[in-house]
């Protein structure tokens, strides 16, 4: 295995950056953001390469600001990788790669021909973090890229022979400070119809270990994620799934309660008290015969934690049903829920069909009573930002 400075020796026109153990902890991103192990692999590889290019940046006296929001990043990179950044008013396209030949720069199609997404120039970068070094090894224009690059259909993607790429990244600048235009023209993209929109949406988060890109024609992929809302839909969709596929089974039902079966409840976490400091809290309405129990939920947002609770109540309601109650309510110490917590109910096939939203100062939030037969399986969601916790259940 070589080091960074037996790499510096043996392409010393190349630019290389030292990937330190801060640069490593850095670019780690929250798990909970992606659907699965390829879009979090990718996210890892993006923040590391925008925050050692930035860094790059600032030692040459060039600055940069952002293409996209913080938060607009998660649902792009869960299905396709690669980050932007502008300089000045030219957009700069950073296509990371992990792998160690450098035949040809890869660049997804997403990047190239989708109007909201593609930039003037393509970095090509490759990571190695077992030398934990980073190697900038040239960049290319859009227009060449559309002319000269060779377009993959079983992988959606323009390929660049290493031999067209510039390696001087001095031209790059110059190019930027002249402000040629580099961007030749791309196909106009349908606009999808709500009801299309939402098939697709709800065929694409279907949980994969791969990225759904290929999974539908161009123009469907195309017009979808071109759409920051789409895109966004189709994120939350992918990632709500992916939360319950992940979710454990329950280990007990809910009209077990009503026979006071508890104890696969309780190794569950449903033995939280809101109310007092108990740590069992059962209540029996005389009237209703209602058995609640609750359970405390924690939701990290960024790197704080927000803990509500949980509450579920279940009565008898006729022969094979029952009714369900779903209450959250602020935990010990909190006098309100945090504004924007959302509460879904979702069902069988994975569609949320009901909502409630806090808002401020709320003390709790309840979806509508709900009767189902007895053996129904259904999960709860409790959301906040970007903080997804699903618990599925079973009547």
């Amino acid at each position: 295995m070589l080091n960074l400075e037996q790499l510096q020796q043996i392409d010393p026109q190349a630019i290389w950056l030292e990937i330190t153990p801060p640069d490593l902890e850095a670019a780690q991103p929250n798990p909970q953001l992606y659907s699965n192990s390829t879009g979090l692999h990718n996210a890892t590889l993006n923040q590391l390469c925008l925050h050692k290019f930035r860094d790059w940046l600032s030692e040459i006296e060039l600055e940069a600001t952002d293409s996209f929001h913080q938060n607009d990043w998660p649902p792009i990179w869960d299905v396709v990788t690669g980050c932007s950044l502008n300089i000045g008013k030219t957009k700069i396209i950073l296509i990371p790669t992990d792998t160690l030949d450098r035949d040809e720069l890869r660049v997804p199609q997403e990047w190239v021909d989708l109007p909201n997404l593609l930039g003037d120039y393509y970095v090509a970068m490759q990571i190695d973090q077992e030398a934990n070094a980073m190697n900038i090894w040239g960049f290319t224009s859009h227009r060449l890229l559309k002319q000269r690059g060779e377009y993959e259909a079983f992988d959606r993607s323009y390929s660049l022979s290493s031999d067209l790429l510039i390696p001087d990244l001095d031209i790059l600048w110059m190019g930027e400070s002249l402000a040629l235009n580099e961007i030749s023209a791309v196909a106009e993209l349908p606009s999808l119809k709500l009801d299309r929109a939402l098939e697709l949406i709800q065929e694409l988060s279907v949980p994969s270990p791969y990225s759904p890109r290929t999974n539908t024609d161009w123009l469907n992929w195309g017009s979808l994620i071109n759409n920051p809302s789409l895109r966004s839909q189709l994120y939350q969709a992918r990632r709500q799934q992916a939360a319950i596929a992940q979710a454990p089974t329950p280990s007990f039902r809910l009209t077990d309660w009503l026979r006071g079966e508890i104890s696969n409840a309780i190794n569950s976490g449903w033995n939280y008290d809101y109310q007092s400091n108990k740590t069992l809290y059962q209540v029996l309405n005389q009237q209703q015969e209602k058995i609640e129990r609750s359970k405390l939920i924690n939701l990290q947002v960024d790197l704080q934690q927000q803990s509500v609770v949980l509450l579920i109540g279940i009565v008898p309601h006729a022969a094979e049903q029952a009714q369900v109650i779903v209450q959250v309510y602020p935990s010990r110490g909190q006098n309100s829920l945090p504004p924007q917590l959302q509460l879904h109910y979702v069902d069988e096939q994975g569609a949320i069909s009901r909502t409630v939203t806090a808002r401020s100062n709320d003390n709790y939030i309840q979806l509508p009573p709900f009767t189902c037969p007895i053996g129904t399986e259904f999960s709860i969601q409790l959301q906040l930002y970007s903080a997804v916790i699903i618990e599925r259940l079973k009547v």
